[in-house]
């Protein structure tokens, strides 16, 4: 019975117009409505909160940037002035007043400074009676500028630095602009009651080396111990905001001060201002997609059903991908153990035609075929478990067999190609949980990408390919290492499909790449300085301990033939 005969052909008329009543309810029922306004009030307040949340941070924020650079461009000047001072003792170390290509090179270096130096107006050397000696600017009068030598201000910045023998500055002098002048020490014992003088101008000081980003961002001035802005001198007093940073310049006692205030802070006002207006536009934009979502819920649900239909095709294309992607795998994979079949068939019909039917090495060769093709069935058997995303039942597996195991495998491709395989097993002979069928085949496929690499190097010397485990705390790495040419794009490597094999279909490492990730594992690849690559690939370590009295021998080396 057609189960379908029994409704009645215009139910899908009857359920549009249900499910439009029921939309048109919605919309239109006050509950609702009022429940939508609450929503939006709910989430104005919480935007609001926010904004103004971030709105202090960014205040915070920018009161501990402000003292931060206000810090830097302190500790900037004070290290310029006393990188000067240094090389102003260092000059008139070797100064002798009564030479005169002495005071010809002293001159000389000042006059260098003063010209890269702005802010220094005059260097000079004054004797005992606070004579002048020898400097610069040069003149025969001194200049109305400069402040006299017998200045009080001067002379006890002077008998302060041969009191302490060291560097002295002098209160600001208020002239044409504010001045500082500088009393060091002479370092030359002939002439050590000598003084160096040094007069600064501490407008040109602050413009010289004030960065022009601290300008643009910060209101700077320079104030003395009653707030009386010194510096800049011309332009008026500096407009600070309320939040100003304040930090000491100049000797202790000198009663210089920075002031500094943000010149953005006054915008986060209208910062604060701004976020209300846009939270107030974004409620009525809220109010206004409400009103917008009544007319494009039918062109969404139509939407969705054009989106369904497409939806068989689209899982039938998957279907046949998934397919392809199978039949190719299944060819790939058992592709080897095919051939080593027909070479040991092709073996033993050689042998039979030699020795007796007797003959161990008959025997043997027959031994192989049926181990192998019992391989290829579990190949296929995990395959097919691969493909399906069943769950592939994990057995303990010693570790050393299953290296052993894998190099058997390989063991005849690279005896012909006179390979060495080294085996170094850096770990504890353990049992680990695993597909061992997959495990081995992940191996035999990178130590026989790795014969193909080195056979189409074409090197005259044997050639060495290392198998190695090394044991973490969480985690057993294997790695096999050879001497080719290296790889190329090693982000590609493992994608389905690439390959850089003419005959390769670039399928072994993505299928190596998807068993270790099952196991829980990694694989990678890299180059190596002396040449060669080496994969490696990590499992975690969830092993079962082996008995000693079981303990199998390590992995002997497999030398060329």
């Amino acid at each position: 019975m057609n189960f379908n005969n029994l409704v009645p052909a215009n139910s899908s008329r009857y359920s549009g117009i249900t499910m439009r009543f029921t939309r048109h309810h919605f919309f239109t029922n006050r509950w609702t409505l009022l429940g939508m306004m609450l929503f939006l009030t709910v989430g104005l307040f919480a935007s609001s909160t926010l904004g103004w949340l971030w709105y202090a941070e960014k205040r915070a924020t920018a009161a501990r940037q402000s003292s931060l650079d206000l810090l830097w461009m302190e500790q900037i000047i004070t290290n310029k002035l006393e990188t000067q001072q240094v090389m102003l003792q260092n000059w008139a170390l070797d100064l002798d007043p009564a030479s005169k290509p002495s005071r010809q090179e002293f001159l000389r270096r000042i006059d260098e400074l003063i010209k890269e130096n702005h802010a220094i107006l005059a260097v000079e050397i004054i004797d005992e009676q606070q004579q002048r000696l020898i400097g610069l600017p040069d003149y025969d009068q001194r200049p109305a500028h400069l402040p006299p030598l017998n200045d009080p201000l001067v002379s006890e910045a002077i008998q302060q630095s041969r009191r302490l023998n060291s560097s002295a500055y002098s209160q600001v002098i208020e002239q044409f602009a504010p001045l500082w002048v500088l009393a060091l020490p002479n370092s030359n014992e002939q002439h050590r009651l000598h003084r160096i003088v040094v007069t600064y101008n501490l407008d040109k000081l602050l413009t010289q080396e004030v960065p022009w980003w601290f300008v643009q961002r910060y209101d700077l001035s320079l104030v003395d111990e009653h707030d009386k802005q010194l510096s800049p001198s011309e332009g008026g007093i500096v407009a600070h905001n309320k939040e100003i940073n304040r930090l000491d310049f100049g000797p202790s006692g000198s009663g210089l001060t920075f002031k500094t205030s943000v010149r953005t802070v006054q915008n986060f006002d209208n910062l604060l201002i701004g976020l209300a207006i846009a939270v107030l536009l974004f409620g009525i934009l809220i109010i206004w997609l409400l009103r917008l979502l009544r007319r494009w819920i039918k062109e969404r649900k139509a939407a969705q059903q054009a989106l369904r239909e497409r939806d068989e095709l689209l899982q039938h294309t998957a279907r046949l991908s998934s397919l392809a992607e199978f039949a190719s795998g299944m060819a790939h994979e058992l592709n080897q153990p095919l051939a080593a079949i027909a070479n040991y068939a092709a073996a033993a019909e050689c042998l039979l035609e030699t020795d007796k039917i007797q003959s161990p090495k008959v025997r043997q060769a027959i031994e192989k075929m049926g181990e192998e093709s019992r391989r290829a069935g579990k190949i296929m058997h995990s395959m097919r478990n691969f493909i399906q995303k069943s769950a592939t039942p994990h057995e303990p597996y010693s570790i050393s067999q299953l290296v052993h195991e894998s190099i058997e495998l390989i063991e005849a491709q690279a005896r012909r190609q006179h390979v060495r395989i080294q085996v170094d097993l850096r770990t504890e002979d353990i049992k680990i949980d695993c597909d061992a069928v997959m495990l081995k085949q992940v191996l035999f496929n990178l130590m026989r990408n790795a014969l193909d690499a080195m056979d189409a190097k074409q090197t005259d010397h044997a050639q060495q390919l290392e198998i190695r485990t090394e044991q973490t705390e969480d985690y057993l790495v294997f790695s096999v290492t050879d001497q080719g040419q290296g790889v190329q794009d090693i982000d590609k490597l493992f994608q389905a499909f690439y390959t850089t094999k003419s005959e390769g279909m670039g399928l072994g490492l993505a299928i190596c790449r998807t068993v270790i990730e099952n196991h829980g594992g990694k694989i990678w690849a890299e180059n190596n300085p002396s040449g060669g690559a080496s994969f490696h690939f990590r499992l975690p370590l969830k092993t079962q301990q082996m008995p000693q009295t079981q303990s199998a021998q390590p992995v002997p080396s497999i030398q060329r033939s």
